[in-house]
């Protein structure tokens, strides 16, 4: 959710609230809606910790799923840049294959996955490039100890990709429950609805004002603050984005260029393969 929309949103509850207060004060008894504000005060202490329990629970689990997908995405990152560097202790041919191989993963992660992670999808090509991946390296014979120490490291690090890879697209879903927003929901209103019973004529009406704005602040901050971690990935302010796999991938050429050498990868821009 972009920073404006978060703003408006908030505005508008608290427009929303401070307008129902001053109705419930205009029509309510001259003496208050409590014979005994103490009692009151109590409930609504009861009600307003178990809003902030349940909010907070709710934070930590969504803010954990964040965390993983944040961390998941630097993981893939950095197996994609080792198994580059594996790559040169590869023959030229076969070196060159899987550099491209890489390069077209780490190109199609960036620009096909990861928006298809917004709509709770995974990438064909990305899967594609995986496969090809696999059929390149296994149509390769290591030959002496530093051959195979390399298609032993390959193993590991393309286990390494893979479980990152998964990790990141796991977390794309939604991680909290549409019936847990919804108690979410319904205890934030009740907070609310309960802070307008303290409306009374012979307070100051500033004071009263103060009170709702506040509550209601804090109940739609808290729920949009849940929001906003349980979508990690979008096009919205503070989604991950694929820098990670667009430092590799910048990286892997800058090694290219170092090394006095090139690779044509097999794909477009995209990560597309070519003549498909």
């Amino acid at each position: 959710m972009k920073l404006w929309l978060v703003v408006t949103v908030i505005v508008l509850v608290d427009v929303l609230a401070v307008g129902v207060l001053l109705i419930v004060r205009r029509h309510g008894p001259d003496d208050g809606w409590f014979q005994d504000s103490q009692h009151a005060a109590g409930a609504f202490t009861v009600i307003g910790t178990i809003f902030a329990v349940l909010v907070g629970f709710v934070f930590l689990l969504a803010f954990g799923s964040y965390s993983n997908a944040r961390a998941s995405s630097s993981d893939e990152a950095v197996a994609a840049l080792s198994l580059d560097h594996v790559t040169e202790r590869f023959p030229g041919d076969v070196r060159m294959e899987l550099q491209s191989d890489l390069t077209c993963y780490g190109r199609a992660v960036v620009n096909d996955e990861w928006p298809a992670m917004a709509a709770h999808r995974t990438s064909s090509v990305v899967d594609h490039w995986e496969t090809t991946m696999d059929a390149d390296f296994y149509g390769f014979e290591p030959r002496g100890a530093l051959q195979e120490d390399a298609a032993q490291n390959w193993f590991t690090e393309t286990d390494a990709l893979r479980q990152a890879r998964q990790e990141r697209i796991a977390e794309a879903p939604r991680f909290v429950p549409g019936s847990i927003w919804v108690l979410l929901l319904l205890v934030g209103v009740a907070v609310i609805g309960f802070s307008m019973l303290f409306a009374d004529r012979r307070e100051l009406r500033s004071s009263q004002i103060a009170l709702v704005i506040a509550v209601a602040t804090a109940v739609a901050a808290s729920l949009l603050i849940v929001n906003f971690l349980d979508r990690p990935y979008g096009e919205h302010e503070g989604a991950i984005k694929p820098v990670a796999m667009r430092a590799s991938l910048d990286a892997m050429h800058r090694d290219l260029v170092a090394g006095g050498r090139s690779v044509d990868p097999a794909c477009d821009a995209a990560g597309s393969p070519l003549g498909i």
